[in-house]
């Protein structure tokens, strides 16, 4: 089963769409985001599955919150640039 990395720039950011997401019925995990795809090396990222991942973009534009990136999960594949999904 596929999993993918949504990276946010704070934990608030996180906050806010994970509390979205329950609205929604949908949970996800919160996580450190791995270094591998952290810019800063202090942001935060929900794990989500393939089918969430369409609901988890639509909650995002409407709590005005833009991912930094969306990646498959490091579990899954290998890490890489190739394994970018969703680069803004």
């Amino acid at each position: 089963m596929a999993r993918y990395l949504a990276v946010f720039a704070s934990l608030n950011q996180v906050a806010l769409v994970t509390r979205a997401l329950h609205c929604e019925e949908v949970y996800v995990e919160m996580l450190r985001t791995p270094r591998c795809f952290s810019h800063s090396g202090c942001s935060f990222a929900l794990r989500c599955r393939i089918e969430e991942l369409a609901i988890l973009e639509q909650v995002c534009r409407k709590c005005r919150i833009e991912p930094g990136g969306v990646f498959e999960d490091a579990e899954e594949s290998s890490i890489g640039p190739d394994n970018v999904l969703l680069d803004e």
